[in-house]
C-alpha cells in the first residue's frame, strides 16, 4: 500500500510539473511580442525548465542544486514582485478601486504570483517531503487535488480569453489580441 501511495504521489508530481511547464512555456512564448520581452521571457523560461526537468526526473526535486535554483528564482521573483507592486500602485488611481488586471503591471504581478506559488510548492511539497506528513491515503488525495487545482488555475484563466469575444470583458486578456 505504501508503494501505491508513493507511485501516485510521484505520478501526480510529474503531472503538476508538466502542467506548469506548459503554462510557463506558453507565457514565455506570448511575451516575445512585448516591449520588455527580454525581462519576461527569462522570468518564465526558468520555471519552465525547472518544472520540465522535474517532470522528466522527479528525484531531481531532492537534489541540493535544484532546490538552490528554485530558491534563487523564488527570491528574484519576490524582489521583482515588490517592484511591480509599487509600479502598480503608482498606476492605479488612489480614489478608485479597480481591477488590477486591467493594468499591465497587474497582469505581470499575477504572473509573478503564479511563479512564486509554483516555486513554493516545488520547493516544499515534493513527494519525498510530503511522505513525512502522509499519515493516510486521505491526506495524499487532498494534497494531490490541492496541487492539481493550483496548477490548473492559470491555464483556466488564460483559456477564458479565447472564448468568443470574452477577451474584451476580462482585464487579464488586455493586449492579447492587438494587431
Amino acid at each position: 500500500m505504501l508503494y501505491v501511495q508513493s507511485a501516485n504521489a510521484s505520478q501526480s508530481w510529474r503531472v503538476f510539473n508538466v502542467v506548469m511547464c506548459v503554462f510557463f512555456s506558453l507565457a514565455a512564448y506570448v511575451n516575445f511580442n512585448d516591449d520588455d520581452w527580454y525581462i519576461w521571457v527569462p522570468i518564465y523560461t526558468v520555471p519552465a525548465l525547472l518544472s520540465a526537468s522535474v517532470a522528466m526526473k522527479p528525484s531531481l526535486a531532492e537534489s541540493t542544486s535544484w532546490n538552490k535554483l528554485v530558491s534563487i528564482d523564488f527570491i528574484l521573483c519576490s524582489l521583482y514582485s515588490l517592484y511591480q507592486l509599487f509600479a502598480l500602485f503608482k498606476k492605479m488611481p488612489s480614489n478608485n478601486l479597480e481591477n488590477p488586471l486591467i493594468h499591465e503591471e497587474g497582469r505581470e504581478m499575477g504572473g509573478l504570483l503564479v511563479i512564486l506559488a509554483w516555486a513554493g510548492i516545488a520547493r516544499y511539497m515534493s513527494p519525498e517531503r510530503v511522505k513525512g506528513i502522509e499519515s493516510s491515503q486521505r491526506a495524499a488525495v487532498i494534497i494531490f487535488w490541492f496541487i492539481t487545482f493550483l496548477a490548473s488555475i492559470p491555464l483556466l484563466l488564460w483559456s477564458l480569453c479565447f472564448i468568443d469575444d470574452w477577451h474584451k470583458d476580462y482585464g487579464h486578456c488586455n493586449g492579447m489580441f492587438q494587431k
